[in-house]
């Protein structure tokens, strides 16, 4: 049986360092300033212990989910695909990916493409218009031909 050239080789893509740095340098700015905020209104108006734990959980929450977007997704073998994040390396075969979703506005390259799998949502920070992370799909979709992709 003849095999397509797609398969043969594997792919790698890695997000822009400038937009995964914005994205962090973002989140780090919004935590001291939440944290700021919310530290001086509790000396003046003494909040219960309560809300400050509800709070520190919220942030402590985006953080977990925040380094857990991949900023890198390969191919090996042909049909496993491998995306890393601060806080896990996800590996995965194409067919545990039901739907790839883009973003809903087709003007903005720069975005975070949607991963759903059986059990969880993936994200990865993505130039979709990038031809690296286009061969990863067109790979994912050989693999898998009732993928849907959604805004790519």
């Amino acid at each position: 049986m003849k095999k397509s050239k797609i398969s043969k080789r594997d792919f790698r893509y890695q997000a822009p360092l400038t937009f995964v740095g914005l994205f962090y340098t973002a989140l780090v700015g919004w935590t001291v300033v939440c944290v700021w905020l919310i530290g001086s209104k509790t000396l003046s108006a003494g909040w219960p212990l309560g809300q400050l734990l509800m709070i520190g959980f919220v942030l402590a929450y985006t953080w977990y989910f925040s380094l857990g977007i991949s900023y890198e997704i390969s191919t090996e073998n042909g049909d496993t695909i491998v995306m890393n994040s601060f806080r896990r390396v996800l590996s995965l075969n194409a067919r545990d990916i039901s739907v790839v979703e883009g973003p809903r506005l087709a003007l903005i390259p720069y975005s975070l493409i949607r991963f759903r799998l059986k059990r969880e949502k993936d994200y990865l920070f993505a130039c979709i218009t990038d031809d690296e992370i286009q061969r990863i799909l067109k790979i994912m979709q050989k693999n898998n031909p009732e993928i849907k992709l959604k805004g790519l």
